[in-house]
């Protein structure tokens, strides 16, 4: 496969949705890149500072990486339960792998793949 391209969707407390561009690398044992402004490259920070108390409700997948899925980091603690399959979280499918997974302004959020 190849570099791909996904979003990170955050229902904020204020009813905001807060939907990040990242860049999903081709190799295992990689963090994703984040963009909350823009487009996502290879040069975007690995590191997404949450910007309000909320919930991280979905992943969205263009394309499935040669990596075969990814945990969930956040404060540099991995959480237990979001470990994700890319494959799972395909655009194309009619239902993804559900996620809700409290989160807190301030909070480092990361993504490693695995």
């Amino acid at each position: 496969m190849a570099a791909s391209n996904a979003t990170l969707n955050i229902r904020g407390k204020s009813g905001r949705t807060w939907s990040i561009d990242v860049y999903v690398p081709d190799a295992v044992a990689t963090f994703a890149g984040f963009n909350a402004t823009g487009l996502s490259a290879s040069t975007s920070p690995t590191t997404f500072i949450v910007p309000e108390d909320g919930v991280i409700v979905d992943w969205v997948a263009v394309a499935a990486p040669t990596a075969v899925g990814f945990n969930i980091i956040r404060n540099s603690a991995s959480q237990p339960g979001y470990t994700l399959r890319h494959a799972n979280q395909l655009c194309t499918l009619a239902k993804r792998q559900e996620i809700y997974l409290p989160v807190n302004a301030g909070d480092q959020l990361q993504v490693l793949q695995f």
